[in-house]
């Protein structure tokens, strides 16, 4: 799954072997040469077209060249065509390429990299016997994978979690060769916590006892666990039936309206205009209690009085937004006190 579409991807990325040599020079620059191929001109590779002549050259009986003939016209006009005692070769200027070697792809995963039995083992080092888990994968066949895939700053998703492996294949790659990768793992087992979030915790950290010494010191980096709530909807909110505690429904705005996560624990309204959160641009407001009475009441409304004090308290260059179920003055001298008003529930998925 992603957002773009595979052809705005590129390829694969290979482990570089070496570097290639270029011990030719003319008045173009230093290059290499590289004979022009040939294979066999059968069965579904089979192409007439490039069988043909060059400088009386022919590929041997069964044989076709791999160079098409219009890219060895091409090749020609521009002199880069070189041939010695019967054999065809190519100028490759080393400004034309890219001068490092690739190991090929090689999708095999021998037992080198890991089975299922050592990924258990790699976890019983982490978080001891016991955890329950028997198939677990060997977090250097993903690192390999990832590796090939994804570039330094791509995120990577996981949607059956497990054990963790991917977190722990995402980190330990990262510290190898300095990449900002980040992950996104989903787990709705009962030990999303206990083994999930904990391996990750475990592995950045350092596991004293571990026989890899990146390991041993910690893989390093940081991530966010998360639960999910009650769904927010906006019928049951009408209705009564199912009101937020003020600290859900205040995380809840937040984050559709900026895009900052924060824990529930952490929303409380600090003062009697709602404000729950700051950053360095934006106050946060919200005049809301889990009471139908009281939000039918006047309690909740945005006052003038109290958006001339909500105003006040952002500051100059600062604004504030503020949700609520009703309000006694308009947006437009809103704006002039630097507020912007959010009716919830019905602006509750358009904050932003």
């Amino acid at each position: 799954y992603g957002k773009s579409t595979m052809t705005q991807h590129g390829g694969f990325r290979l482990y570089a072997s070496r570097q290639k040599d270029y011990p030719l020079r003319d008045e173009d620059g230093t290059y290499r040469l590289a004979e022009f191929q040939q294979r066999r001109n059968i069965g579904s590779i089979r192409r007439d077209t490039m069988v043909y002549p060059i400088n009386g050259i022919l590929p041997k009986r069964g044989y076709r060249w791999q160079v098409s003939q219009s890219r060895y016209e091409s090749l020609r006009q521009e002199q880069r065509v070189l041939i010695e005692k019967g054999r065809v070769f190519e100028k490759i200027y080393e400004s034309t390429e890219d001068s490092s070697a690739y190991e090929p792809f090689w999708s095999f995963v021998s037992k080198d990299i890991g089975t299922s039995e050592s990924g258990k083992d790699d976890l019983n080092g982490i978080l001891g016997i016991g955890h329950g888990l028997e198939t677990v994968k060997p977090y250097g066949y993903i690192a390999k994978l990832l590796y090939h895939a994804t570039g330094p700053d791509d995120i990577v998703l996981d949607s059956f979690a497990g054990s963790g492996t991917t977190a722990h294949a995402v980190l330990a790659l990262n510290k190898e060769d300095g990449g900002n990768r980040k992950f996104i793992l989903v787990e709705c087992e009962p030990y999303a916590d206990s083994i999930t979030a904990e391996r990750v915790r475990r592995v950045i950290d350092g596991v004293p006892d571990a026989r890899d010494e990146s390991l041993r010191e910690g893989l390093g980096g940081s991530f966010t666990y998360c639960t999910l709530g009650q769904p927010i909807e906006l019928e049951a909110m009408l209705s009564g039936s199912a009101l937020p505690s003020y600290s859900a429904l205040a995380a809840y705005l937040l984050h559709v309206s900026s895009g900052i996560s924060a824990g529930d624990d952490d929303l409380r309204a600090r003062n009697d205009n709602g404000l729950f959160y700051s950053s360095p641009q934006t106050d946060y407001c919200l005049l809301y209690k889990p009471d139908v009475d009281w939000l039918c009441g006047n309690s909740g409304m945005l006052s003038a009085d109290r958006a001339k004090r909500i105003g006040a308290d952002a500051g100059p260059g600062r604004k504030a937004i503020v949700f609520g179920p009703g309000k006694y003055v308009g947006q437009r001298e809103l704006t002039k006190m630097g507020v912007t008003f959010c009716q919830i529930p019905y602006e509750i998925q358009s904050a932003g």
